[in-house]
């Protein structure tokens, strides 16, 4: 079999040249985005298109570039060309390492709180402490036990049900206790729907805005407000403060406010948010108000979800 014949059908790009392209196989022409008879017998630099592929081609070596807004492995041998797409590739661990530091942060609370609750227990409380804490402590671990079975969390529909979101309110006020104390800060709650979900997810949710209210807000109260529209539940966090610039960008992943400088954090609470509202059919989002900024989330309604309770 003619060996040019086996690169025609090739997964792998092949060219061969000299001071022109003599042969490109289909996958280099597709991965280039040239017609094969186009480039035939046409410079590298015409041909390719691509300042360091052609330099890369001319030198010799191997080289990841990006081509076309592809990611191409590249090794250049003497008057040959092979040729590797590796952008899926690429894709796929972007997404590995982006979920891993997602995980991370979603273990990273309960796990934070678990050892905060292990040093009360060790300084030393009266009974009835003692039983609440343990109290907290068994909810936290049923709640990593949770994530483990469900990883990842967001994608869990199997655990939706239909409840009322101040449900969430003892445990989060709980959890959240020794951050207010240190702010002197005070939640006013009023959420008066029921809700079709799934309780860790809006947990997990409600943790992140009211965490980064008590960390970047500057007045003591913080609202938590539940409202009805336009075929959506919105669920959200507003804290007295100076007003942001922007906020769509805060949802991205490493992105944190210009209050931020002082505060501790790995700026992927409002990322993780995001991910998971747009995982159920929903938005995250950030706004001005009257007296500060608002963050929260919506979600699709259900027949049952816009009744109070």
């Amino acid at each position: 079999m003619d060996l040019r014949l086996a690169w025609d059908y090739a997964a792998q790009g092949v060219i061969l040249f000299d001071k022109a392209v003599t042969y490109i196989n289909p996958a280099a022409a597709q991965m280039l985005e040239v017609e094969v008879e186009r480039v035939l017998g046409k410079p590298l630099l015409l041909a390719l298109r691509h300042h360091h592929l052609e330099q890369l081609c001319i030198q010799g070596g191997e080289a990841t570039l990006r081509v076309r807004n592809k990611t191409l492995r590249v090794q250049a041998l003497p008057e040959v060309v092979l040729l590797w797409d590796e952008t899926e590739a690429e894709k796929q661990k972007e997404a590995l390492e982006e979920s891993s530091r997602m995980l991370a942060h979603e273990f990273r609370t309960p796990v934070t709180g678990m050892l905060s609750l292990i040093e009360a227990l060790q300084h030393g409380l009266s009974e009835t402490e003692q039983l609440e804490v343990l109290d907290m402590l068994h909810q936290e671990a049923q709640r990593l036990a949770r994530l483990v079975e469900d990883l990842p969390l967001h994608r869990t529909p199997q655990r939706e049900r239909t409840f009322p979101i101040c449900e969430l309110q003892p445990r989060l006020e709980r959890f959240l206790a020794p951050l207010q104390s240190e702010r002197s800060a005070y939640f006013v709650w009023n959420t008066k729907h029921l809700i079709h979900a799934n309780p860790d997810a809006v947990y997990q949710v409600l943790l992140n805005l009211l965490e980064n209210a008590l960390r970047y807000a500057t007045g003591p109260e913080i609202i938590i407000d539940s409202d009805v529209r336009e075929n959506h539940l919105y669920l959200e966090v507003r804290d007295r403060g100076a007003f942001l610039d922007s906020y769509e960008s805060l949802f991205e992943k490493g992105q944190r406010g210009l209050h931020a400088a002082h505060v501790q954090g790995s700026g992927l609470g409002l990322a993780l948010v995001k991910r998971m509202a747009e995982a159920w059919g929903g938005t995250a989002y950030g706004r001005a108000w009257e007296q500060g900024n608002a963050f929260g989330v919506s979600f699709p309604l259900r027949s049952d979800d816009a009744r109070q309770f």
